[in-house]
C-alpha cells in the first residue's frame, strides 16, 4: 500500500537527498507523494504554487495523487492557482488524464508543460490541454 509522505527533499537534477521533514525553503522540494512509479513534489519559489508530477499515472495511484494534488491546491492560497507540471510525466492512462483535467475545470489549476504524447491524448479525447 503506498501512502502519502511530507518530507523536505533537497533536489538536484534526478538526484534527490533526503533532508527531514521540515517546511519547505526556498531551493527545496517538498515530496508530497511517492511510490515505484510516481514522484509528486511541490516546487517551493516565490509565485503561484508548482506541483510536477514526475513518473507514471495510472489505474494504480490515480485516487491518491489526485487526492494529493486536491490538498495541495486547498494549503495554496486563495488566489493561487495550481500548476501542474507534467513534463516528466513518461505516462497517464485515460483515467488518470481525465482525472487532472477535471481538477482544472474550475481555474484554480492548471497543466503546464504538456509533453506531446499527453497532448495527443487530450486532442483524441477531446479535453482541454489547460
Amino acid at each position: 500500500m503506498t501512502t502519502p509522505i511530507m518530507q523536505a527533499r533537497a533536489v538536484t537534477g534526478h538526484e534527490s537527498t533526503s533532508v527531514g521533514t521540515a517546511s519547505p525553503a526556498a531551493g527545496v522540494d517538498a515530496v508530497l507523494y511517492l511510490d515505484g512509479q510516481l514522484r509528486v513534489v511541490r516546487s517551493s519559489h516565490p509565485g503561484p504554487a508548482v506541483v510536477r508530477l514526475i513518473g507514471e499515472l495510472d489505474a494504480v495511484n490515480t485516487s491518491v495523487v489526485i487526492e494529493t494534488l486536491r490538498r495541495a491546491r486547498r494549503a495554496g492560497r486563495d488566489a493561487d492557482v495550481l500548476l501542474i507540471d507534467v513534463e516528466k510525466l513518461g505516462f497517464a492512462d485515460v483515467g488518470g488524464t481525465r482525472l487532472l483535467t477535471g481538477l482544472c475545470r474550475d481555474g484554480r489549476a492548471r497543466l503546464v508543460n504538456t509533453p506531446d504524447h499527453m497532448r495527443r491524448l487530450l486532442d483524441l479525447l477531446r479535453l482541454p490541454g489547460t
